[in-house]
């Protein structure tokens, strides 16, 4: 939805930008005066952007801009005459884009032919000359270096015949090189990003995919959850800490974590005795598809369900009387209490959710993570409730509702006071057991996620 300024925001804001073009504009009077016509054309410029209605910025503008670019431009014949192609087509460039910025503010400006003629003369000649540099450079193997000289051709034409492929090579050359001797180091990770990113920068490039494919074959850690042992009264307390395991670990966003479903196969227990039948030739871990056992216990899962309480509280209705005095006719004011009743509500949910897992690796048996989650969740309501304004509630007891006792008390203090209003602007609404048994889980989802994640065997 588009938004707009108010009509007056907008009209001071016209006002503003006039203000600012005319004092922009005697500014640049002044250095034009004094001669200094490159400064005077800035200002001009800066006139005209703040208000194209500025007839004096324009006239200045038109001007000033046209002597600087003047001199650009006979700065390109300078440096034609003294044969710097460089020199030539880095001058133009700087006078072109000049003329773009003026005459994008409606000021028309010309630059003459014969310098554009010029330019179009020596950019071949300096392109050629970088292009066989950037090459010489890059059958040095310095590919830093070629790929600056390359990336200048672009910048000057961008269509510049060779230039897109002898780039990617420049830039390439020395990321596959690199990844190759991380992957001869057995660091797969890095060796992938490095194939990953070449794909990604410059397409297909030798055989970076099917280096990347490798490594990432030989380094994504495949997991499978293993048993989770249920040390709780609670049956299903296992299975559904199981599935929360699962659902971390098919959550990673890393092409390196993978979970594998290795559960109810007789293939995996075919393939465990067909490990260990075929000696030490042929390791369990090259046999399975995971390379990793995620085991662990649910040693506690308690859910406690609140009950509700509600309490009948006494208090009294504060009332102020306005009366006129019979003896002074002055107008008095009287404070009166009235016996009422209130309720008091009140209820309190627990979870607590307590796991121990252990990463283990199926070739080596060594433990590549473990840890210990105590997640606890709670939530509780209490809270106030009266048919009438219970604004003018006031604290206290009493012991009969017709009559006055010496045991009746009225707390009217302000701690006191706030403390029952308070009770009115509480939550009356509480999350279930069982939302906090699911919250808790989800907790240690966030938490297993965070750990396997992070886990790194490069580092």
């Amino acid at each position: 939805m588009k938004r707009f300024l108010p009509l007056s925001l907008l009209i001071l804001a016209i006002i503003f930008s006039g203000c600012a073009s005319k004092r922009l504009a005697k500014r640049g009077l002044k250095f034009e005066q004094a001669g200094m016509y490159e400064m005077a054309a800035d200002l001009y410029y800066q006139a005209v952007v703040a208000n194209a209605k500025n007839v004096d910025a324009v006239v200045g503008l038109k001007k000033n801009g046209q002597r600087l670019l003047d001199e650009k431009s006979l700065q390109v014949h300078k440096a034609y005459f003294n044969n710097n192609d460089r020199e030539t087509v880095y001058s133009y460039l700087d006078a072109q884009a000049y003329l773009k910025k003026v005459n994008a503010t409606g000021v028309s400006l010309m630059l003459s032919e014969g310098t554009r003629s010029y330019y179009e003369e020596a950019k071949p000649r300096y392109l050629e000359s970088l292009f066989y540099e950037a090459r010489l450079l890059l059958d040095e193997e310095k590919f830093r270096e070629s790929e600056a000289k390359f990336a200048e051709i672009k910048r000057i034409d961008p269509a510049y015949e060779g230039v897109d492929e002898f780039m990617k090579v420049s830039q390439s050359e020395p990321l596959y090189r690199q990844g190759k001797e991380f992957m001869d180091a057995g660091l797969y990770r890095k060796a992938y990003a490095n194939f990953n990113n070449i794909i990604s920068k410059a397409g297909l490039y030798k055989d970076s995919k099917d280096l990347m494919d490798e490594a990432l074959a030989k380094g994504q850690l495949t997991i499978a959850i293993g048993e989770i042992d249920n040390k709780t009264r609670f049956r299903s307390a296992h299975l559904m800490v199981e599935s929360s395991l699962s659902k971390a670990i098919s959550s990673i966003n890393d092409p390196f974590i993978k979970l594998v479903d290795i559960k109810n196969t007789e293939q995996f227990l075919n393939q465990q005795v067909k490990g260990t039948t075929l000696g030490s030739d042929i390791r369990v871990g090259q046999i399975l598809a995971a390379r990793a056992i995620l085991n662990g216990s649910v040693i506690r899962f308690d859910m406690v369900e609140g009950r509700l309480q509600t309490e009948t509280k006494r208090g009294y209705l504060k009332e102020v009387v306005t009366y006129k005095d019979k003896n002074t006719n002055e107008e008095r004011r009287e404070t009166k209490y009235h016996k009422v009743s209130y309720t008091v509500t009140q209820k309190s949910n627990s979870a607590s959710v307590s796991v121990q897992y252990q990463l283990s690796s199926t070739e080596t048996g060594a433990v590549l993570l473990s840890d210990v989650l105590n997640i606890n969740q709670s939530d509780d309501i209490n809270y106030a409730s009266f048919k009438g304004d219970h604004k003018k509630l006031v604290p206290g007891h009493w012991e009969f509702s017709d009559k006055d006792s010496p045991k009746d008390r009225i707390d009217d203090n302000t701690m006191a006071v706030r403390n029952l209003q308070q009770l009115f602007g509480g939550k009356q609404t509480i999350m279930s057991a069982e939302d906090l048994r699911n919250s808790a889980l989800a907790e240690i989802e966030r938490r297993v996620t965070q750990k396997i994640s992070s886990y790194n065997p490069e580092q």
